[in-house]
């Protein structure tokens, strides 16, 4: 766009042509920050949620929380194996440890945590203990079904990323986290220092799948 031009051999300047270009370097410089923007406020995003994992890792793993968990393995298990209960009288330790991760749940949902780092540090430690609780937590007779909503949501968004990490779509409920198995992340509780670990898994083996209704 010619901004200027030869009248009487005196040289004019169009000012409606530099305006528009004016116009279309602010437009252009504009949208460069905004994007530039968007793209720290992801990444300062993406450090805040490592942070915050961090955090609730250091938590997971501190001599307290060792010591709720601890609780609650020798309050399921006795010579027999898993002990007995009721959606009237559940284990009062498991509630200290299914907030930890109602808690998880809730910096999910409100943005601070990425469900997917949650599964790949806590879902063999949650996902043992959901299953043992279940009833607790879903059940329409149990009390606290409301008060764990978000943990629902939470369990069934990892157990879909479990079930595509081991390439299937289908999740038989107690085909992985069996009352053997169960009892085995119970005893593994009782006897380390609460050190993640990893369960060795057969590629047949079916990821517990949650029984949720749907989101409201």
């Amino acid at each position: 766009m010619d901004a200027s031009k030869e009248a009487g051999g005196h040289l004019v300047v169009n000012w409606e042509a530099v305006q528009a270009v004016a116009t279309v370097a602010l437009v252009v410089t504009s949208a460069g920050a905004i994007s530039y923007a968007g793209l720290q406020l992801r990444h300062e995003r993406d450090y805040r949620a490592v942070e915050n994992l961090e955090k609730q890792l250091s938590f997971f793993l501190s001599e307290k929380f060792v010591a709720v968990r601890r609780r609650l393995a020798e309050s399921r298990l006795d010579e027999t194996g898993l002990k007995s209960w009721t959606v009237e009288e559940p284990p009062v330790s498991a509630f200290e440890v299914l907030d930890f991760y109602e808690h998880l749940s809730l910096l999910v949902k409100k943005g601070h945590l990425d469900v997917y780092d949650v599964w790949h540090t806590f879902y063999e430690w949650a996902q043992p203990v959901y299953v043992d609780m279940q009833p607790l937590i879903e059940s329409e007779e149990s009390a606290y079904t409301e008060h764990y909503r978000d943990l629902q949501r939470m369990m069934r968004q990892m157990d879909e990323i479990q079930m595509d990490k081991m390439q299937t779509q289908k999740g038989e409920h107690w085909a992985l986290w069996t009352p053997e198995r169960i009892i085995e992340h119970y005893q593994y509780e009782l006897k380390t220092s609460g050190r993640p670990r990893r369960i060795r898994r057969r590629h047949q083996t079916q990821v517990t799948a949650t029984r949720l209704r749907d989101d409201a």
